[in-house]
């Protein structure tokens, strides 16, 4: 039994260290792009690097589909919004009645995330992503599907050439207060203004249909004009899956190596309910994962589990 405990530490602490370093990577990236992006006002590149750092934070939280670095969660599961302005995301399922409320800045390990304005942002994730949902239910229905790479993403892309692809979750800077709405003075315990979401988020229409940010369901990617000054960057799901698959690959390696014999099929419920099987293959000596945008996750690894086949065109 000692021998067992101490395994299962040792895998908990290497999902967290694997974590970790996705984090590292994604802020790499993040800090590069900030480096190299063009010239524009103080509060036009605040509110960029605000968006960029909370969705890199997400994506890395994504990876274990909770804070805690246990395997309860299902690889790609996101937090549910702070909904009540503490900077926490609600943990139970029952307090979590929407998928829109401001980034649970705390949940995410973050200070408060500010725009240009100075207003905390925003964010939805796509229902079927709710780290809410048991892994025990995952696949058993359609608003519970397995979720994997192939998992479409709930969110749509509005921009002005119209509607665009779906996305796993999207960030809103709300920018300043617009005539005809009104926000609090102070701020909060949280570090954000109080106010009803229709104070802070705004509504457009492009081709003749009217899109809103209030409903959780649309990304508008518009230029600021009179009514809407909303700026918002999207997680797709291959942005998410690139750091969830990382995190499934490493576990086969865990895997692999904690038990002899074992042909590195990760003893989780998430790897059956989400059908990862289906969404793991070799290619040589490495383990894939296919992404849906035809980019991949790989990673060198001497043993798959069994029900993994090769890689198409490999």
């Amino acid at each position: 039994m000692t021998a067992l405990r101490t395994t299962r530490q040792r895998q908990r602490g290497a999902a967290l260290l694997i974590a970790i370093a996705l984090l590292g990577l994604l802020a790499i990236a993040t800090l590069a792009r900030a480096l190299s992006s063009p010239a524009g006002t103080d509060s036009e590149l605040a509110t960029e690097r605000a968006l960029a750092r909370a969705r890199d934070a997400l994506a890395a939280y994504g990876a274990l589909g909770n804070r805690d670095g246990n395997q309860l969660n299902s690889p790609g599961a996101l937090p549910c919004p702070d909904l009540d302005n503490d900077g926490t995301s609600e943990e139970l399922s029952s307090l979590c009645d929407s998928h829109i409320g401001r980034l649970p800045w705390r949940t995410l390990g973050m200070g408060p995330v500010l725009d240009g304005a100075g207003e905390c942002l925003w964010y939805a994730r796509s229902a079927t992503f709710s780290n809410n949902i048991p892994t025990s239910q995952r696949g058993d229905s359609a608003d519970r599907p397995a979720l994997n790479p192939a998992t479409p993403g709930g969110i749509v892309e509005v921009s002005a050439a119209g509607v665009g692809p779906r996305v796993a979750a999207v960030l809103i800077a709300p920018g300043a207060a617009l005539p005809g709405q009104s926000r609090s003075g102070g701020f909060s315990d949280s570090g954000c203004r109080e106010g009803s979401i229709e104070q802070f988020l705004e509504a457009a229409t492009v081709g003749g249909t009217a899109y809103t940010h209030t409903d959780g369901l649309h990304a508008i990617a518009l230029q600021a004009h009179d009514g809407f000054n909303d700026r918002v960057l999207t997680l797709t799901t291959s942005r998410l899956f690139a750091s969830a698959g990382a995190r499934v690959l490493g576990e086969i390696l865990l895997a692999a190596e904690g038990e002899s014999g074992s042909d590195g099929t990760p003893p989780y419920a998430w790897w059956i309910k989400n059908q990862w099987c289906a969404h793991v293959c070799a290619s040589g000596m490495q383990g894939v994962v296919n992404l849906a945008d035809g980019s991949r996750v790989a990673r060198a690894l001497s043993v798959l589990p069994a029900c993994v086949g090769g890689c198409t065109g490999s």
